[in-house]
């Protein structure tokens, strides 16, 4: 088989001959391009292990790394702490808002380096507790969507400020669903030692045209006293003869109402 090389330019060429050549030929890489049948001679791309373990030119990529490195390891657990609302309410984006969450609150810690700064040290910041208030599991039904109430978690009571709700008025109900659950949740994150504790308070349901209804949550305090998050879940069913059927994730919400920080 004959094939023709025009050299374009030092390390390119097109080929030329009665079929195209796609793979590798000694030093050749051959490829297809809309501009035809390119063959490129090879190189040393890319930068050695050593390289990028003693050039300084890396150690900001170096130091970023670590300090997302521990956001993941971090969110992972975070994640798990009401994994029960988040089996039923949470996008496909959750784990990557989760690890940029923890980032920001990461560079609140002011004590310690890039590269060695803690989230426990962060976490004193004001502004990272902040941060944490208002995250939803499900951004496409965040709370202020579904509810249209304004809601708080007050700590001392362990209750939400919503005492009474009418189902048809002040929620925002997907088309296929007749029933709506409600739910808190109360979790203590030792993010030191990477334990938690969450206690659940029991499901309230109340059919769509139920008309006013309470909301009586009981809710025990965790056990220990590092950093409590509240979170509110709100979930849609429907009922086909006696079976309920949950909807699916995407129709439901969780979100974190409120954190306290103990000393």
């Amino acid at each position: 088989m004959n094939i023709i090389l025009i050299f374009k330019r030092k390390d390119m060429a097109k080929a030329f001959g009665p079929v195209q050549i796609v793979g590798t030929l000694d030093d050749l890489n051959f490829y297809i391009t809309p501009d035809g049948n390119i063959v490129r001679e090879k190189g040393k791309t890319g930068n050695s292990k050593k390289s990028f373990k003693e050039n300084p030119i890396f150690t900001p990529m170096k130091l970023h790394s670590k300090d997302f490195g521990l956001c993941a390891k971090k969110g992972r657990i975070f994640r798990q702490l009401v994994k029960a609302f988040y089996d039923h309410a949470k996008d496909g984006s959750i784990a990557g808002r989760t690890n940029q969450l923890l980032h920001a609150i990461i560079k609140e810690d002011k004590e310690h380096e890039r590269g060695q700064r803690q989230l426990h040290t962060g976490m004193q910041s004001a502004a990272a507790l902040e941060f944490l208030t208002g995250f939803e599991g499900n951004k496409g039904r965040p709370l202020t969507k579904v509810l249209k109430k304004k809601i708080a978690f007050n700590w001392e009571k362990r209750a939400i400020s919503i005492k009474t709700i009418n189902p048809l008025q002040h929620i925002d109900w997907p088309a296929e669903a007749s029933q709506v659950h409600f739910q808190i949740a109360m979790a203590n994150w030792d993010c030191v030692n990477d334990t938690y504790e969450t206690v659940y308070s029991n499901e309230i349901v109340l059919e769509k045209k139920a008309g006013v209804c309470q909301l009586a949550f009981e809710l025990s305090p965790p056990e220990n006293k590092d950093l409590w998050l509240a979170f509110i879940h709100v979930k849609f069913s429907s009922r086909i003869y006696n079976t309920l059927k949950v909807l699916p994730r995407k129709f439901n919400t969780t979100t974190l109402l409120g954190t306290q920080l103990f000393n």
